[in-house]
């Protein structure tokens, strides 16, 4: 059975912070005080992924070897959507209410990367609907740390630095979009080192789209690496002697098995009793038409015995799976079922979800590969 969970990139921030001087929250990562922390995250980047590919990614194998490494969890589920809102927030899934890549609220199917609400019955956009309800319900740290007199500055791709996800989640930093790599780097030296205290955030998020298109590991996949490699190496000579550079990651990546790949959309057992169905391919929240249906329960289990935990919203949240502390309205966004995967296993929807179901990289779930981020921690240069 699983073990609890908490997000290591909550306790990142917390560290992060108290470094900065702007927070006494306890901090359980070591980290020296400074004035200057710049923290990439590679999305996709597991801790497996760079040991297995450390040829390709000499700067940050270097950092490694000079036993600048640790490893995080990036929690559960081990998603972008959750895994950032944790890293704005410091709070576990459970109190920051993002409990997965898709979820239901209210009446409807809510996409948080897109922002956007669906028809959970027809996967329909609902482009007129609204919620009621606040998506985030915890107060972001980088708020009350940009409250305290921290400049944040929030280093993110054109495509996504005006989305409705970036304003909520990381409410409190200066977001600055750049179009290029190079956009980049000229973007951070005209900002680096102008404040007393200053957290930079970079994201990349290539890594992540090939891993899911092309596979980790794949020939793309490594050219990439090398890149990003490349590239946070050139950011590290922009910074001060003084600062901190970060590098992790909110999830690693795996694939899965065609023997061990179930189509719900294929399967009327599975379909029987089931309002709707979202989430990852390797994470999937199960809403039941009859939330008490216990042969609901017993099928799904049997169907998928071996290469699934199927567990019910009652059974995930005694295993703070979740986080310790979980909200009313992140209790209510849980499925009536949590389907996670194991190894090699992945629940498709072929009809609904065509894009998703042809992608040759997944996460989401519980196992090593996706939970196991780097944590690089480097001073000096």
């Amino acid at each position: 059975m699983f073990q609890p969970v908490r997000s290591g990139l909550a306790s990142l921030t917390n560290s992060v912070l108290q470094s900065l001087g702007v927070s006494d929250n306890a901090a359980s990562i070591v980290l020296p005080c400074c004035k200057q922390v710049v923290l990439c995250l590679v999305d996709g980047l597991g801790a497996q992924l760079l040991n297995r590919y450390a040829h390709r990614a000499p700067y940050l194998s270097s950092l490694v070897n000079r036993g600048e490494g640790q490893i995080l969890h990036s929690g559960f589920p081990s998603t972008t959507a959750a895994s950032l809102a944790s890293l704005a927030t410091a709070e576990d899934s459970g109190s920051h209410g993002i409990v997965g890549a898709a979820f239901n609220v209210e009446a409807w199917q809510f996409n948080p990367l897109s922002w956007q609400l669906f028809d959970p019955r027809t996967g329909r956009l609902e482009a007129a609907a609204a919620c009621a309800e606040k998506i985030v319900a915890s107060q972001s740290a980088w708020v009350k740390a940009a409250a305290g007199g921290l400049l944040i500055n929030a280093f993110l791709p054109a495509a996504i630095a005006g989305s409705a996800y970036t304003r909520t989640v990381f409410n409190g930093a200066k977001v600055i979009a750049f179009t290029d790599p190079d956009d980049l780097m000229a973007r951070f030296r005209s900002v680096s080192g102008c404040n007393d205290r200053q957290l930079s955030y970079v994201y990349f998020g290539e890594l992540d789209l090939c891993g899911h298109l092309h596979g980790p590991g794949s020939g793309k996949w490594q050219d990439t690496l090398e890149d990003i490699d490349q590239r946070i190496r050139s950011l590290r000579d922009q910074i001060e002697q003084d600062a901190v550079l970060i590098v992790t990651a909110d999830h690693g990546m795996t694939t899965v098995d065609d023997a061990r790949t179930f189509d719900f959309d294929l399967m009327p057992d599975l379909q029987r009793g089931v309002a709707s169905i979202c989430g990852d391919i390797r994470a999937r929240h199960v809403y039941l038409q009859d939330p008490t249906d216990a042969d609901a329960v017993k099928r799904w289990r049997e169907v998928l015995a071996g290469h699934f935990e199927v567990l019910t919203r009652e059974q995930a949240l005694a295993l703070g799976l979740f986080g310790k502390n979980v909200t009313d309205a992140a209790c209510r966004r849980i499925g009536d079922l949590l389907v996670i995967a194991g190894d090699g296993a992945g629940l498709v929807r072929s009809i609904r979800e065509p894009f998703q179901t042809s992608w040759m990289g997944h996460h989401g779930a519980l196992s090593d590969e996706e939970q196991l981020v780097p944590l690089i921690i480097a001073t000096g240069r």
